[in-house]
């Protein structure tokens, strides 16, 4: 054999060896860049819905606490003390996805329960109420919602919270039952 024609051949070798090499590698770097992504992706997901949960929980824990006091001390909250709704209409899209249908409806009926209490308070205070003592009728009326804003917290805890703390802890207690 001619030395040209030994020289074509490992010409050629070197070629086929060095394109498996660089196509080997590009594919390797794809796959890593593309994982890579997904995480990047996966975490920025797991911080919006994290955010999106904790202002919404704002929200039903400024409702709680609004429904708390018409049921146990029978009287409006202060009248300065607002009870938007805005992280909902704003978040409520963000969440969705991550949450049961169990847990969906229960935050929605949440919702609808802070809705309810908010115009029950307008209404009252439309009609020259809002100052006076509530009658125990209608504090018994707001225990229901009471409650539909505790389950909907319930529901959502497990977006809000990194872990929750074992049974014991007060706060959770009350979360849970």
């Amino acid at each position: 054999m001619s030395t040209a024609i030994v020289v074509a051949i490992v010409a050629l070798m070197s070629t086929i060896v060095g394109a498996t090499i660089g196509a080997a590698t590009n594919y390797a770097l794809a796959v890593r860049r593309e994982r890579a992504d997904r995480e990047r992706d996966s975490r920025n997901h797991a911080i919006e819905v994290k955010r999106a949960a904790r202002l919404i929980d704002a929200e039903l824990v400024r409702g709680h606490a609004a429904a708390q006091i018409c049921v146990e001390k029978r009287h409006w909250w202060p009248a300065d003390a607002r009870l938007p709704t805005e992280a909902w209409q704003k978040y409520s899209s963000t969440i969705a996805p991550d949450l049961s249908d169990q847990a969906w409806r229960a935050v929605l009926i949440a919702v609808e329960a802070l809705d309810n209490i908010r115009g029950a308070r307008d209404l009252a205070v439309s009609l020259g109420g809002g100052v006076e003592p509530l009658s125990d009728a209608s504090a018994d009326g707001f225990a229901p919602m009471l409650r539909d804003i505790e389950l909907g917290r319930v529901a959502l805890a497990p977006l809000v919270f990194d872990s929750l703390p074992a049974s014991g802890d007060n706060s959770v207690d009350r979360l849970r039952s």
